[in-house]
């Protein structure tokens, strides 16, 4: 099994994004948002390399990807291959990324 580690902004995305269709939605989709979203990190823990290459103004994200979550394309996971897994730093909308 591979290594998922999610960073604290990571976190605090993925329950931003779940309120936000529980209040607009309903619990459903937002509990299928989450699924979707570990779903994704599983996927990438498995086959980090999968993202597209980040291309960053700064040297510190060189080695940044991302992707979009599964059935919630809007969403991106921006992660890094670690040894033995991932870490995912955030997960934002396209219309927030920066």
């Amino acid at each position: 099994m591979s290594d998922i580690v999610r960073r604290p902004l990571a976190n605090r995305d993925l329950l931003e994004i779940f309120r936000h269709y529980a209040r607009e939605g309903g619990l459903r989709v937002a509990d299928r948002f989450f699924a979707e979203a570990e779903a994704t990190f599983a996927r990438l823990a498995s086959m980090p390399g999968m993202g597209t290459r980040y291309q960053p103004d700064k040297p510190l994200y060189a080695d940044l990807r991302y992707i979009p979550v599964s059935r919630f394309r809007k969403y991106l996971v921006f992660y890094r291959p670690v040894p033995g897994g991932i870490e995912v730093l955030r997960v934002r909308s396209t219309g927030r990324v920066r």
